[in-house]
């Protein structure tokens, strides 16, 4: 799993936990659950960076 840490061009930031997987597709960015449902969508024009954490899997 993963955690993504999505900065903007405004200043502002999102983050998605627990996360296995993304894609860049189009003009969007999306991070996918492990059934490969988007649990988050961004346009990369306001994007100004993209950090991903390695983290274990709790259980």
């Amino acid at each position: 799993m993963a955690r993504y840490e999505i900065n903007y061009l405004d200043g502002n930031t999102d983050t998605v936990a627990n996360a296995p997987g993304h894609e860049w597709s189009g003009n969007v960015f999306v991070v996918l659950d492990a059934k490969k449902r988007t649990v988050y969508l961004a346009p990369t024009a306001n994007i100004r960076s993209v950090l991903i954490h390695d983290e274990e899997a709790n259980g």
